[in-house]
């Protein structure tokens, strides 16, 4: 499943990320990686506000489609 698929409330582990390799740095720059705990806070619009250890960050949910967790 990806992380767009996530439901408000539940925490997931990244088990890989797919895109262009620009936006994949970018990504990784925020604290999304492999092996990573996330928590989908809220869906704000097309936004996702997510909990990446004491830091919060919002993505687009198509940049979301691209990170898949379990």
């Amino acid at each position: 499943m990806n992380l767009e698929e996530v439901k408000p409330g539940q925490e997931v582990v990244i088990l890989g990320l797919s895109g262009r390799e620009e936006v994949l740095e970018k990504v990784k720059a925020m604290g999304l990686r492999k092996g990573r705990r996330v928590s989908l806070l809220q869906k704000i619009g097309r936004n996702l506000l997510l909990k990446v250890d004491n830091s919060r960050i919002v993505i687009s949910k198509d940049l979301a489609k691209g990170i898949e967790v379990q």
